[in-house]
């Protein structure tokens, strides 16, 4: 079993007692002007996405995956089944790796500038940038309930697969909940995530290591810039 001093080495020998997770942010989502709030929080993958969602499947197709998780929303879910079937696998899908609802507390069947206006949008926005926090979001579902679900839920995929590599194809706001976790920081928003970027951690018992963050490579090839509606 790795000792703790060795559990974020870069060359870690073997997996022995060692769970090594790779949350992978699903790809580019297909967001418009003020999209209806319900479209936007199950939103597909755009054409970009779904060829992000191809390079990491293509990325991770060499690597020994035992299982891979996603969350149900569709833009998650199909870069999980991308990575997925290049290792005849279907991705276990877990209601709790869900995005937190950052607008749950608005009408779901109108655009944000219609139900609350430009004005109140930009405030949240830059609110947000300024501080790193959900709570910053003042429409949000509760945020402590939405670290608890993901915190525990991906320790209990830890648990369940020690000696294992297991992705889980999920969102932005889930990786960067859980890094916050790991390092324990103060903010929630610790960097910006990539689409179909890999943010790798390790973790044995109550153990926590942050071995990289962020790993976009796959996808410069044909990325070169962000679509401004999905800029975060």
């Amino acid at each position: 079993m790795a000792r703790s001093v060795d559990l974020g080495a870069s060359f870690l020998p073997d997996l022995d007692g060692v769970c090594e997770v790779l949350l992978v942010r699903h790809g580019e989502q297909a967001f418009v002007p003020n999209m209806v709030v319900a479209d936007g929080i199950d939103a597909p993958l755009s054409d970009l996405g779904r060829q992000q969602a191809a390079a990491v499947g293509e990325r991770l197709a060499s690597t020994d995956i035992a299982m891979v998780y996603a969350s149900p929303l569709q833009r998650a879910l199909h870069t999980g089944e991308a990575i997925a079937g290049h290792h005849g696998q279907t991705p276990e899908v877990r209601d709790e790796l869900q995005e937190i609802n950052l607008f749950a507390n608005v009408p779901q069947d109108v655009g944000l500038l219609d139900s609350i206006g430009a004005d109140a949008v930009r405030a949240i926005y830059k609110e947000a940038n300024r501080t790193n926090m959900w709570d910053a979001y003042t429409h949000s579902e509760p945020v402590d309930a939405f670290r608890s679900r993901i915190v525990s839920t991906i320790d209990q995929i830890i648990d369940s697969h020690l000696g294992d590599r297991v992705v889980v194809a999920c969102h932005g706001g889930v990786i960067n909940t859980y890094l916050s976790h790991c390092f324990q920081s103060a903010i929630d928003r610790v960097c910006t995530i990539h689409h179909t970027s890999i943010t790798t951690v390790r973790g044995v018992d109550d153990r926590r290591a942050v071995v990289s963050v962020n790993d976009f490579d796959h996808v410069k090839s044909l990325q070169t810039e962000i679509n401004p509606f999905n800029a975060s």
